[in-house]
């Protein structure tokens, strides 16, 4: 970095002890209704025209040409360059039109002279789309962690808080060491986040221009920052919280974390917008509940004697259960074994209806774990632990009581909101994906994010195949090991995709049984995700993964790889959203790699037990039966619907908390982010 650029980090990290405290977050603009709701669609459907994407595709090449002689000019000439381009930046920090090439340029000069890495006109594209506020959708291998820095530069120079938001701690301490060198020639600091770091050290990292973390960290932060400022305002009710022991650990440091919240730029950001959109996070402590670990053992051994459509009703689209007069006769019947807190009947019926919900939607290597004695949840989507997390309303308690497990507190909520509610807040919001155009409406309905896809640089050469119906889970699992066992035999590597811890192990126990090398990867053999999934592509490579599929390390064909087909990828079970299957799909054919795809299906799968009438299910399983010429095509057409069905109750769901949080934001005289 030129000494000229060296002294020249204006939101160095200083300690906040003694400032006011920052503002909540403003309101977010709440769903529009009736005729409002078809003008902001339709103005959605504007936003999607095709010409916004050639405007943006015009200004990278330009970016690109300009970008080229920029490699004639001496050190000391580009950093000059380089200040003069910052400080247009600085002065119009909301787009500056009239130098955005120039300084994207650059930006992308200084990639080439710090990483050597010269950016690829999609690249410049992608990152003008997230320069301009859009969610610019990228194939997998594209580049998208050069793609944000280069966007992040420009927000960094504008002199507000940046945050680039990824999946876990792993890719934000990673792209954050990788784009250093880019960031310092630039005359930017930038730091990571991530959860085993203490107050102190986060205070530090927050000062820094640009801060990589997730979104978890970022939320948690925030509301702890919330906590910390009421509770200087109100030092009675901070009193009573210590004196009750539910108060936050940090609350009274005196040290407020987050320096201030303005851009974020999302790496996946189907994951974090669409997902986990409404999973809240809750800041909150342990308080003891008399009598709660009696009772719940007592329901869940009562449970166990229940018959399903004679005592209970089970709902699998609504994922609920309705109690029968059977299952409250027999609950009534012990109902005087309960603490005197549990025995009114309210109480008690919910703690049984926890306790079939358990049994029935909540299930073990599914949804869950036991990890160290200890029940750990998995993100339905990636397949990931998620250490820490719990869930509320007495369930988690619910899963301990079934699997003999020292029953834990419940938790006192002290602060908390959505991933969804916040993130509308943030005054810019952008973010990459590989899989937007499924979800482009609600993007837009819900962020006012519109969906740009950015072509990639080399034109794709992936086969798919028509997918393949069985009648039985047990004969699917048969026909893909033996497509495996075939690919694997002539040298060409396979990634196998499943929904569940279970069905991994499944086909890990068939692969084994035959002999046949592999590496597992799920929840319960996560340390490794990287390695493994980078080394996916290399000869004779069999990769089991759930959904998490290692997002965002890049798999390289090995040496020989590409004459044999390259990667082939099979989707052993169909997800709830196609954007999942296509994200696993994107895995190989990266850079213009060659690849392939196969989809297995069976009627036993819960996709289309839950989704798919009883008649749809039998027209799938006479097509199991019978080689008709159009098999391909009816089956996925059919599980297509299935897909569209289970996305508009997840729709249907996240919207409904949305207008949740919208009427108690309107209702309820309470700060962003405060527990009432």
């Amino acid at each position: 970095m030129s000494p000229e650029l060296a002294g020249r980090m204006p939101n160095a990290a200083v300690p906040t002890t003694g400032l006011a405290p920052p503002p909540p977050l403003p309101l977010a603009p709440r769903l529009p209704e009736g005729a409002d709701a078809l003008a902001h669609w339709s103005r959605g459907q504007l936003r999607r025209l095709p010409r916004h994407a050639r405007v943006l595709r015009a200004e990278a090449q330009a970016c690109a040409q300009v970008c080229e002689p920029l490699a004639g000019l001496t050190d000391a000439e580009f950093a000059s360059r380089l200040v003069q381009s910052r400080e247009r930046v600085r002065r119009d920090p909301v787009e500056a039109l009239g130098h955005r090439v120039e300084a994207m340029a650059m930006v992308g000069e200084a990639a080439r002279r710090a990483l050597g890495m010269r950016p690829y006109p999609v690249q410049f594209m992608g990152a003008l789309a997230l320069h301009c506020g859009w969610l610019a959708e990228m194939a997998t291998g594209e580049g998208k962690t050069l793609t944000a820095s280069l966007a992040g530069v420009l927000a960094g120079w504008s002199g507000r808080a940046c945050h680039l938001v990824t999946s876990n701690d792993y890719l934000a301490a990673r792209d954050a060491e990788e784009m250093t060198p880019l960031y310092a020639l630039c005359g930017l600091s930038v730091t990571s986040v991530v959860s085993t770091q203490k107050p102190e050290e986060r205070l530090a990292c927050y000062g820094a221009d640009v801060v990589y973390l997730t979104a978890k960290e970022l939320l948690a932060d925030y509301l702890r920052d919330q906590l910390a400022a009421r509770a200087g305002r109100d030092p009675h009710r901070m009193a009573l919280r210590r004196w009750l022991g539910s108060a936050p650990p940090d609350a009274t440091a005196g040290q407020l974390l987050v320096r201030g919240l303005h851009t974020a730029i999302v790496d996946e950001a189907d994951n974090v917008l669409i997902d986990e959109a409404v999973t809240p996070l809750i800041l909150s402590s342990p308080r003891s509940s008399l009598g709660l670990g009696e009772a719940v053992r007592l329901v869940s051994t009562l449970a166990d004697s229940l018959v399903a459509d004679s005592d209970f009703e089970v709902l699998r689209r609504q994922r609920t259960v309705l109690l029968r007069e059977g299952a409250r006769q027999a609950l009534a019947a012990r109902a005087a074994e309960l603490a005197p807190l549990w025995r009114a009947e309210p109480r008690r019926e919910e703690l049984l209806r926890q306790a079939l919900t358990v049994r029935h939607f909540i299930l073990r290597d599914h949804q869950y774990v036991i990890d160290e004695g200890k029940v750990v949840l998995l993100d339905e989507f990636t397949g990931r632990m998620t250490p820490g997390r719990t869930l509320t309303a007495g369930l988690h308690q619910a899963i301990e009581a079934r699997e003999g497990l020292e029953i834990s507190d419940p938790n006192e909520s002290l602060g908390q909101m959505s991933f969804q509610t916040f993130f509308r807040r943030l005054p810019r919001l952008a973010g990459t994906t590989g899989t937007g155009r499924e979800a482009a409406g609600e993007f837009w309905r819900i962020y006012r994010l519109g969906v740009l896809p950015v072509p990639t640089h080399r034109p794709r050469l992936t086969v798919s195949a028509q997918p393949q119906i069985f009648e039985t889970a047990g004969r699917k699992w048969q026909a893909v090991v033996r497509q495996i066992e075939g690919l694997h035999g002539r040298g060409q590597p396979v990634l196998v995709g499943v929904r569940s811890v279970e069905s991994s192990e499944t086909i890990a126990g068939l692969l084994a049984a035959r002999g046949l090398p592999f590496e597992l990867l799920n929840a319960v053999r996560h340390a490794e995700e990287a390695r493994i999934i980078s080394r996916a592509g290399e000869w004779g490579r069999i990769t089991i993964a759930t959904n998490m599929a290692g997002r965002g390390t890049d798999i390289r064909l090995g040496a020989g790889v590409p004459a044999l087909g390259g990667l082939h990828v099979i989707i052993a079970e169909s997800n709830e959203s196609g954007r999942i299957d296509r994200q696993l799909a994107g895995r190989c054919g990266r850079q213009g790699d060659p690849g392939s795809v196969s989809v297995f299906l069976s009627v036993e799968d819960g996709l289309s037990r839950r989704f798919l009438s009883r008649g749809l299910r039998a027209v799938l399983i006479m097509l199991a039966r019978l080689h008709v010429p159009a098999r391909g095509r009816v089956v996925r057409t059919l599980f297509a619907l299935a897909q569209r069905r289970a996305e508009a109750d997840a729709f249907s769901r996240r919207r409904g908390v949305l207008k949740s949080d919208d009427w108690l934001d309107s209702a309820l005289p309470f700060e962003p982010g405060s527990s009432a």
